[in-house]
């Protein structure tokens, strides 16, 4: 795989797996102990969305190769809305409408083959190591909640949306689900909470004033999706994630 991996051009680098491009493939190689069973769920799901209109990557197969798995697309050209958001801070109103209007875009799809949101927050919730208290209440909460069927991307932040002149593609698909728009919306805001916080009220304001929706409903996820995501257990991430947990304020 070393070899193999010294003639590609590295695109994008995350915590379990690197993205490469040659000139006519783009290649997502996983660390040598993330899970098959996990590699098999994100082609999967990413199998069942590309059907829909929601611009994910084309899989061309999945294979294993000296022990590291790995995930081959038809190729994604283009700059990740990271790296124009880094690059050109003067135009971040622009990018954060255009990650808006994508993921908006997103959930007008429906695709009952994937994993339930609501599912997926209880299990986040019940594996949190919240006490007992608060993960009744989170789950009364979440209970309580709206129910939807709309395709969610579950993890949708600048990394994962790649620019080509007016075309784009969404990657990583692994963490989407069926559910409440608002909490993919949650989910979005609190990676910007955790990453770029100066960001957080301009995409929270732009996702309000695209479509209608009252800032106090996004909040009203906030407690539930930052408990689901403490079961993550990401490094830097608990005592912000602790902080949205108040749920004696809804």
């Amino acid at each position: 795989m070393r070899r193999f991996i010294m003639e590609l051009q590295l695109m994008n680098e995350r915590r379990h797996n690197k993205i490469y491009n040659d000139e006519s493939y783009t290649y997502k190689i996983f660390n040598i102990d993330y899970d098959k069973k996990d590699v098999f769920q994100e082609a999967f799901i990413t199998s069942k969305v590309e059907e829909l209109d929601a611009h994910a990557p084309l899989i061309d197969s999945v294979y294993k190769k000296d022990g590291q798995w790995c995930i081959k697309f038809d190729l994604i050209k283009g700059e990740s809305l990271f790296s124009l958001i880094n690059n050109n801070p003067e135009n971040i109103e622009e990018y954060i409408n255009k990650l808006v209007t994508i993921q908006t875009s997103i959930h007008t799809n429906f695709c009952t083959a994937i994993p339930r949101q609501k599912a997926k927050l209880q299990y986040g919730i019940n594996n949190s190591g919240l006490d007992e208290s608060t993960q009744f209440d989170l789950l009364e909460m979440l209970d309580s909640s709206p129910k939807h069927k709309k395709l969610c991307h579950g993890n949708l932040t600048p990394h994962n949306i790649i620019i080509s002149g007016d075309d784009y593609c969404v990657l990583d698909w692994n963490h989407a689900s069926q559910g409440n728009a608002s909490a993919d919306i949650a989910r979005t805001y609190i990676w910007f909470k955790i990453n770029m916080p100066e960001y957080a009220e301009l995409y929270l304001d732009s996702f309000c004033n695209m479509t209608g929706t009252t800032k106090r409903y996004v909040n009203q996820w906030l407690p539930i999706v930052a408990a689901a995501r403490i079961y993550k257990d990401n490094p830097g991430e608990f005592d912000i994630l602790k902080s949205m947990i108040k749920v004696n304020e809804y």
